[in-house]
């Protein structure tokens, strides 16, 4: 069986089973990096909004011998655990001032993301763009947030400047920042790793939901704070749009060696949906301003932390 065919039956099983107060529909995603996903939507009679439940994975264990029936109460089950609370009304969506306070933004690769940047309000970084959600609450320990789109900017009367800038203030509260050492990280995850003592210091640079967490790059206080606190300007390696690795900028390390591990660790470690960019960044005491290290363009390009980042000149 086809992969489009064993959505469709995947989606009338579905359609069977939950009866006429829900509607199934498939939905072709656009992910991050351009990756699409195809899913399928169960929404209930009356919401706007509906989890999207891939199929990709499926589909494997279904050519690997799954029952289909077991598929289809494994998915009945991923929607009840992911569907937003019981309690939470919908139309607040419609609000433009319930929205304001739950605006936030998050990283992704300009260049990967052109068809998406079509559909979303957007903001350039850098050879990067910031994006917007609105942060919809927690169920279950999972946090749920819905993408802004153009036409969302239409129903609420807001501006992509206006958005922008509620989103730089509230991000930091939504998403909290923290900064690790590497070994802190890895015995975190049961990972043993012996570091050698003359190695150059690595620190991880997230959020407390491990989440988007290459966004904490742009808040206020974050990046300063830490390069003052080791006396030195810092380069920071895009590890993935979940999080970011800080080094001292001490004389020790090499901008284009750097740049070769990124590329080496993007091709052979990053999922292609988790991939920030290729590019090297650093930032500057002095300047207080982000710029790239070892652009993937070899163009240059600057970001001002805490506020609203410009392009500028050439290098």
């Amino acid at each position: 069986m086809k992969y489009d065919e064993f959505t469709e039956l995947v989606k009338n099983r579905l359609a069977n089973v939950c009866g006429p107060e829900f509607s199934v529909g498939v939905y072709e995603a656009l992910k991050n990096n351009s990756v699409t996903h195809k899913g399928l939507c169960i929404r209930e009679q009356g919401s706007n909004i509906s989890p999207t439940i891939y199929m990709d994975e499926f589909y494997t264990d279904y050519c690997d011998g799954r029952d289909m029936e077991d598929i289809v109460n494994d998915i009945l089950r991923i929607y009840s655990e992911n569907r937003l609370c019981p309690d939470f009304e919908t139309e607040r969506f419609n609000d433009p001032e319930w929205v304001r306070e739950r605006l936030f933004y998050k990283l992704i690769n300009a260049r990967q993301n052109i068809g998406l940047l079509q559909q979303v309000p957007s903001h350039p970084v850098m050879d990067l763009a910031m994006v917007y959600g609105v942060y919809m609450g927690e169920y279950r320990g999972a946090f749920s947030s819905v993408l802004i789109r153009n036409e969302h900017m239409d129903m609420w009367g807001m501006s992509e400047k206006e958005i922008r800038e509620r989103a730089l203030e509230n991000t930091p509260k939504l998403m909290p920042a923290e900064i690790c050492t590497m070994g802190e990280m890895l015995s975190a995850s049961s990972i043993e790793l012996e570091i050698p003592e003359e190695a150059i210091p690595m620190y991880v640079m997230t959020n407390r939901m491990r989440l988007n967490g290459a966004a904490t790059m742009l808040y206020e206080d974050m990046l300063p704070d830490f390069a003052r606190s080791i006396g030195t300007d810092i380069y920071i390696i895009p590890s993935s749009v979940h999080e970011l690795i800080l080094l001292p900028d001490d004389g020790r390390g090499d901008p284009q060696t750097f740049k070769d591990m990124i590329r080496e660790v993007n091709d052979t470690q990053v999922d292609r949906e988790e991939i920030l960019s290729y590019s090297l960044y650093r930032y500057s005491i002095d300047s207080g301003k982000i710029e790239m290290a070892a652009a993937e363009s070899g163009r240059a390009f600057t970001a001002d932390i805490g506020s609203a980042p410009k392009k500028v000149a050439s290098a």
